[in-house]
């Protein structure tokens, strides 16, 4: 997508959009994405057109992992209210650790829902894989019911494995490999040859979808504002496409974008516009802008 400011708008449908704000992160190396969304939420504001926006409060204190697992519990309570107002959630982020918050709350609205999650990585490892043992590298295994207990609070929900699809995952570590052979999560690849997500429409079809967009999924040549940048990946245009055609045959009832970290841009905020695009790409059938 060229590098443009707004000339258009997102077609608005029926159901109206709130805007949630979660700065989450669980470690203060990635203090960058959480200033993503004062930086980027403007600009998926002025798209999106929202309906509600929602900023929900991180304040870490030095103890981030608490702080996350706060914040996580206040984001889950925002998407239930929201989408028992009728409304889609939007929500800029922050880690994918804002996962742990969106699905607990999005299934108690939805507990037929299934999760399409874009990401470079697996974020599939457990305490008994991880070479790294952050929390953000292990959200994905602890929505689908390996649980991490800081991450926990009473009545948080899980969401089936086969409701699952992992997209674009291309750097996996050797006990996510295991950890993912072994779960009835759905792998689907996407990259330059197959930048279509084979697989992706048949199993979201007619079903109602929560979107996980990690932005480190497109190539890092493209979007190289990430922490965890990995070689390959397909095109911002790619990744825009394959959303509005998820959006023509699911029922998308929420979209988290993450990873951005904008103080890893070179100069000016040149990635915002395509961003921002990215974000409201699933809220609407058919065309997504106009």
């Amino acid at each position: 997508y060229p590098q443009t400011r707004h000339t258009h708008t997102m077609r608005l449908v029926s159901t109206p959009v709130h805007l949630l704000e979660a700065g989450i992160i669980t470690e203060q190396r990635y203090l960058g994405m959480a200033e993503a969304p004062s930086a980027l939420a403007p600009e998926v504001a002025a798209l999106a057109r929202p309906a509600k926006r929602v900023r929900i409060p991180f304040l870490p204190r030095d103890r981030y992992l608490t702080a996350a697992r706060e914040s996580c519990r206040t984001l889950a309570d925002a998407v239930s209210a929201s989408l028992q107002e009728g409304a889609r959630c939007l929500i800029v982020g922050g880690e994918c650790t804002i996962v742990a918050g969106a699905i607990p709350g999005a299934l108690t609205v939805e507990p037929d829902l299934a999760l399409v999650y874009f990401d470079a990585h697996g974020d599939f490892n457990t305490l008994a894989t991880t070479p790294s043992h952050f929390v953000g590298g292990m959200c994905l295994a602890h929505v689908c019911g390996k649980k991490l207990a800081p991450l926990l609070w009473p009545g948080a929900r899980s969401i089936a494995e086969d409701h699952v699809a992992l997209v674009g995952a291309r750097d996996l570590d050797p006990g996510e490999v295991g950890n993912l052979a072994a779960s009835k999560v759905r792998q689907i690849p996407f990259d330059p040859q197959r930048s279509d997500a084979p697989g992706l429409l048949a199993f979201a079809r007619k079903r109602p979808v929560w979107v996980h967009v990690d932005v480190d999924v497109v190539d890092p040549a493209e979007v190289p504002a990430v922490d965890l940048p990995v070689a390959g990946g397909a095109s911002v245009r790619a990744l825009c496409d394959v959303l509005t055609a998820l959006a023509s045959v699911a029922r998308v009832r929420g979209v988290e974008i993450c990873g951005y970290d904008p103080r890893k841009e070179l100069g000016p905020r040149s990635l915002l516009p395509s961003l921002a695009r990215i974000a409201v790409a699933a809220l609407s059938p058919s065309a997504a802008l106009v």
